[in-house]
């Protein structure tokens, strides 16, 4: 069936409506949501915003090259990014319409259009990972290649150079090429006047166009790193796949078992779309012409998913045991999702079909070879597999609540039923009843779902009163602690530093400040133990305990706050990029505890105008002891008693005085030293 897409303007008025209403939805409804998708989420952010593009392990370079911008939103990147998000995932809305108006009028196009918009895969747009983003380079992807004609290579070239974009989004896009030349290489030899070497033309010029894409700006971007396929991480994995016979038999066992559950899920979830799917590709090769619209659509689907679930089956085998999280029984049904608006599309197309009586035998073959399985997976439940919210939103909204479970696979069941009494009756059902209530229940589901994490946990709080109580420095010296390494990574992803170190330990394991790195300053304790502080400066807040590890009291003026070190600090300017300037005759320093009886400063400091070299004091409770300083930063060792273990540091000023005192400039402020550092170092 092919059909018209030449739109009217009120068509154009309702996408952008359409649009417009689902980015302002999504927005809102991912307000206020923390992150709880992990590594995931810590992995991108990392790349995208801490790092060099080039030292990425992941080469989504588009992907992480435009989120980098979420940079700008400081402390809410998360935020920032949601918005990126819903705004990608809101831009598919024209290329759905398209695609859907190649085969069907405006009703039922602007219909699906709003399901897949509806459906459970927009949850991702409230994460910090590239899912929204590829979501609309799939579709635009999609929209590209089903308006090329057969006989123009340039067509191909561009749908070629998408296909190379969106794997610069996620590299994925280059695991389903396969499926997408076999559907060039059957598309070129059945159209008219096809030939040889318009098949090898046309195979050419989109491989060709997709490399480039891929290439040329992957090196744009970041540079001779960017010359890869897949990157360190993936490559990786692909490598633990050749690594002898007993590993692949493993492999192909596992992966295997792995399938089993992806098609029992296509089963469940999208039956009835799969049945036609498959009915259109057999009507389609058996026919040995030019397929319509709906059946180009059919074959690609039906490839893509091919491709897509034996990569995903390989995928989960190697990784099985690698994490508590990794695990035969988990589908990661995310690789493949974004191709159901497809076979929704196909369905609807037979809205218009014309009664195939005589073909009613096939479709009943085909539903009982479907519906087994699905009758299958509605009496187990799904089990052994396990669907999450993460990896398979769509099955886990399908799951979630027992009542509306059997309900919606009572719709399934009568839809493919429909479907084999006549093939409009199915389609009627399926896409003016079966699909808005399934869509409108899973998304209901995993919407609920979603809003338990409205509520910081223990880990969500433990990362943001971190990053608020240090500075950014100090964050790069914090140890993280804990049972949980999920949990560990999620707080990381709060403290935003490249040198903050998540470390598990055994949730029995009472650990002291023994063989911890000398670089760690802090350690951020999260669970139910509580180092012994032995007078070091901690905070100790419900379900985890911030410690600092250093005994020595370092105080860097660059910074404007020394957490649990001092407590008030007198006579300092604003911090600059050097230090600190004092303001004042005096500059007073109260520590959060009592200084030791006997201990050294090393400060390092530099005098101001009239007061070089003159002599400033310092002073503990009745210990003054005099020092000089120069025009230029110096280093000084001060020795001091403290019988009285006195709290506060004093440095008494010569001669205070304003740089427009001196006729310097307009600066008004009393000067006397401007300092870098200070430390409290105890004397054995």
């Amino acid at each position: 069936m092919n059909r018209s897409t030449r739109e009217s303007p009120s068509n154009l008025y309702i996408l952008f409506f359409i649009g417009i209403a689902f980015f302002l939805a999504l927005a809102l409804k991912n307000s206020g949501l923390y992150p709880f998708i992990f590594s995931d989420e810590y992995t991108y952010s990392r790349y995208s915003r801490l790092i060099p593009l080039s030292d990425s392990m992941i080469p989504g370079y588009l992907y992480l090259a435009v989120y980098r911008l979420t940079n700008h939103c400081a402390a809410d990147f998360l935020g920032c990014a949601k918005i990126f998000n819903a705004f990608f995932f809101a831009c598919a809305t024209p290329f759905l319409y398209l695609v859907a108006r190649r085969v069907m009028n405006t009703v039922p196009a602007l219909l699906i259009t709003v399901c897949a918009l509806l459906a459970p895969i927009n949850s991702y747009t409230t994460n910090y990972m590239p899912e929204a983003f590829y979501f609309l380079g799939f579709w635009v992807f999609m929209w590209s290649i089903f308006r090329v004609r057969p006989g123009f290579a340039q067509d191909w070239a561009i749908a070629g150079f998408t296909l190379g974009c969106t794997a610069l989004i996620k590299p994925h896009s280059m695991l389903f090429v396969p499926a997408v030349l076999i559907y060039i290489g059957y598309v070129s030899a059945t159209a008219r006047d096809s030939s040889l070497r318009m098949t090898l033309r046309n195979l050419g010029a989109f491989l060709l166009a997709a490399l480039v894409a891929k290439f040329v700006i992957s090196f744009l971007i970041a540079g001779p790193a960017g010359l890869t396929f897949f990157g360190p991480s993936y490559s990786k994995i692909a490598s633990s796949t050749t690594s002898g016979m007993d590993r692949i038999i493993q492999l192909l066992t596992l992966g295997l078992e792995s399938v089993r559950g992806h098609l029992l899920a296509l089963c469940l979830i999208v039956g009835l779309p799969m049945a036609v799917v498959i009915h259109a590709v057999c009507k389609a090769v058996f026919a040995r012409r030019e397929p319509d619209n709906a059946q180009k659509m059919a074959i690609l689907a039906t490839l893509l998913f091919a491709n897509l679930i034996a990569v995903v089956g390989l995928f989960t085998a190697s990784v099985v045991n690698t994490s508590v999280y990794e695990s035969v029984t988990r589908l990661h049904m995310r690789y493949y999702d974004f191709i159901f608006p497809l076979t929704w599309i196909v369905v609807a197309s037979r809205l218009y079909a014309a009664p195939e009586g005589q073909a009613r035998g096939w479709r009943a073959v085909l539903a009982v070879l479907i519906g087994l399985p699905m009758v299958y997976a509605i009496y187990t439940a799904m089990a052994p597999f396990e669907p999450s919210i993460i990896d398979s939103p769509e099955l886990r909204g399908f799951l979630f609540h027992t009542g509306s479970f059997y309900f919606m696979s009572a719709l399934a069941v009568l839809s493919l039923g429909a479907w084999v009494y006549q093939t409009r009756w199915g389609a009627r059902f399926f896409v003016y009843l079966a699909l808005p209530l399934t869509i409108l229940l899973t998304s209901y589901w995993v919407t609920r779902e979603q809003r338990l994490h409205l509520i910081p946990d223990t880990f969500d709080r433990a990362g943001l009163f971190t990053r608020q109580y240090l500075s950014a420095e100090e964050r790069t010296q914090v140890l993280i602690m804990g049972a949980d390494l999920g949990g560990l990574i999620k707080a990381s992803f709060y403290l935003d530093n490249t040198e903050v170190s998540p470390a598990p330990v055994d949730e029995s394991n009472h650990y002291d400040f023994k063989g911890l790195p000398e670089n760690k300053k802090w350690l951020l304790s999260i669970g139910s133990y509580v180092p012994q502080a032995n007078g070091r400066p901690q905070v100790i807040m419900p379900g985890f305990t911030l410690t600092r590890i250093s005994a020595n009291e370092i105080i860097d003026l660059r910074n404007a706050q020394w957490p649990g070190v001092i407590t008030q600090a007198q006579g300092l300017a604003t911090p600059e990029s050097w230090g600190s300037w004092s303001t004042d005759d005096e500059v007073v320093l109260t520590f959060a505890r009592q200084l030791p009886e006997t201990f050294d400063v090393r400060l390092t400091a530099h005098a101001f105008g009239p007061n070089i070299g003159k002599d400033f004091i310092l002073r503990v409770g009745s210990t003054r002891v005099p020092f000089t300083l120069s025009e230029q930063d110096q280093e000084l060792l001060l020795h001091l008693d403290n019988p009285e273990r006195a709290s506060s540091l004093i440095i008494e000023v010569p001669q205070a005085v304003s740089p427009a005192q001196l006729g310097m400039n307009g600066d008004n402020r009393k000067l006397g030293l401007g300092i870098q550092t200070l430390s409290i170092e105890q004397r054995d």
